[in-house]
């Protein structure tokens, strides 16, 4: 049973505010409770020497608003009459302080495609795929961080789980793989601001913690396929067609290795690698090709790079999308991970990209 969510949203424009958090009720059930934020009326921390951020915190500290597992945002919220020019950064700096973690959107979603896809330190939805596709992922989102803060309390009790790696390791039941876990925090500067200091209450270190954990599945494991692969990778790493490695025969000999940890979602999965191995050497066959052909159906195809068909892909461009080969594609740039060893730029791409891209 997923544990009950708080979801706090922040819109300006009445009706799609209501649009929203209806679906977002609707989608939710008991499952929790959705409290849309009053941007209209002057609260009593409505002072003229605090800032927004102060203002946002201390409303955010009472009900009904205190202890809300998630705020969702638009990241345009300039027609509020209490907080006239407020945007969605107010909110996030406010969120931060009290470690609530950070959800926005956009009403255009074309405009910010771009940005919903790549910047870090907020999860970043789209409503391109209409409000009740929203909601439900927000809602897996929430969950997410949900679960984290429900098991982290007894993961810490272990006296083993002293570092953030081994912490989130344990989280997701592979402590295993701490290791290579690791390897996804290398350099990452962006967190250090986020990580519990000694000083604080227990409480207070998990609730940063929780937020803290969250951010890196999302941002770090989940985006850059290593460890965990996406559809395309998966397939592109199994060397079965993208569109072969879809059909349900072949997802159920693959079955084992899906992740179903936090923000694990049925309609974009996820699977392990290091199963995905283990699956491929204990049938015998030299890769996930074979065993497919012979277990689901003789006529899958192998996967093939996007930029040379008669090539195996084996990786994965992070910005196409697509499968592509080690050959024609450049991999560890300073912004991936270090244990993001499957992914990969393709070199058409790189090509087009470069001045954004670096080395």
């Amino acid at each position: 049973m997923s544990p009950k969510v708080k979801i706090v949203l922040f819109d300006d424009v009445e009706n799609m505010r209501e649009e929203i958090s209806g679906a977002l009720r609707r989608r939710l059930g008991a499952g929790g409770v959705v409290h849309a934020f009053d941007l209209q009326r002057q609260g009593p921390e409505a002072d003229a020497i605090l800032t927004y951020e102060d203002r946002l915190a201390l409303s955010l500290s009472r009900a009904p608003y205190a202890g809300a597992t998630l705020l969702v945002a638009d990241a345009a919220l300039s027609q509020s009459a209490a907080y006239m020019g407020l945007s969605v950064g107010a909110v996030a700096s406010a969120a931060r302080r009290l470690a609530i973690p950070v959800c926005d959107y956009a009403r255009d979603p074309e405009r910010d495609k771009w940005r919903n896809r790549w910047e870090e330190g907020r999860i970043n939805l789209s409503l391109a795929a209409g409000v009740d596709e929203f909601a439900r992922q927000v809602i897996v989102v929430a969950r997410g961080f949900a679960a984290i803060a429900a098991q982290l309390p007894l993961i810490r009790r272990t006296r083993t789980n002293r570092t953030p790696a081994a912490l989130l390791a344990a989280l997701l039941g592979k402590p295993e793989y701490v290791d290579r876990i690791a390897l996804y925090s290398v350099g990452d500067q962006n967190r250090i601001a986020d990580m519990s200091t000694p000083d604080q209450q227990r409480k207070e270190q998990n609730r940063r913690l929780v937020s803290f954990l969250g951010r890196w599945i999302w941002d770090s494991l989940l985006r850059y396929p290593g460890i965990l692969v996406n559809e395309v990778a998966a397939a592109s790493y199994l060397n079965i067609a993208t569109a072969d490695f879809r059909k349900p025969k072949v997802r159920a000999v693959f079955k084992k290795a899906l992740y179903d940890g936090p923000f694990a979602d049925e309609q974009r999965p996820q699977w392990w690698r290091g199963m995905l191995d283990d699956i491929v050497a204990r049938s015998g066959y030299p890769d996930g090709l074979q065993l497919a052909r012979k277990t689901a159906n003789p006529k899958i195809t192998r996967s093939e790079c996007c930029e040379d068909s008669s090539r195996p892909a084996g990786y994965y461009c992070i910005i196409s999308e697509q499968p592509v080969s080690l050959d024609n594609s450049r991999g560890g740039l300073s912004w991936f991970p270090r244990g993001a060893d499957l992914t990969r730029i393709s070199k058409k791409t790189f090509d087009e990209y470069s001045p954004w891209l670096g080395n």
